[in-house]
């Protein structure tokens, strides 16, 4: 084999790699943390002000897991009162698993989420709510089992 055919060759190949590595590129799934990032990244001041007062009062929320029930805890400061705001489960590697349920909680300042509505794995458990007028927002991550 001459020089001339084994540089035509690696040529051949180099081009072929890289046909491949786009090919393989464009079929890559990419998932945004949200559709409209920029137009909340402008709004983020608000969400800071929000996690300030989340973190003033006496106790964070917590969970636990049952059987068949995620629990999560409110501050006792809440039981008697009305909440409104959102729960979201969002799952960094797939945006087709997010899954978001409105704030409700008993008289005991429970609130419980089938496990069934959620799959098993990482989620970032996003809460956002409000009470006497003031806004309140908790980040946790948790593992579904």
């Amino acid at each position: 084999m001459s020089w001339g055919v084994k540089i035509a060759v690696l040529y051949t190949g180099f081009i072929g790699l890289v046909v491949f590595m786009v090919i393989m590129s464009v079929r890559q799934k990419i998932d945004l943390v949200s559709e409209d990032y920029y137009t909340k990244e402008l709004a983020y001041q608000s969400k800071i002000d929000e996690m300030k007062n989340a973190d003033a009062l006496t106790a964070s929320i917590s969970h636990s897991f049952t059987d068949t029930d995620l629990e999560l805890q409110f501050q006792p400061e809440f039981k008697s009162k009305t909440l409104t705001g959102q729960i979201l489960f969002f799952r960094p590697s797939d945006s087709s698993k997010d899954f978001e349920i409105p704030v409700s909680i008993n008289a005991d300042g429970q609130q419980k989420v089938a496990l069934n509505k959620l799959s098993k794995g990482m989620y970032k458990m996003q809460i956002s709510w409000k009470a006497d007028n003031t806004p309140y927002y908790s980040e946790e991550t948790i593992v579904i089992p």
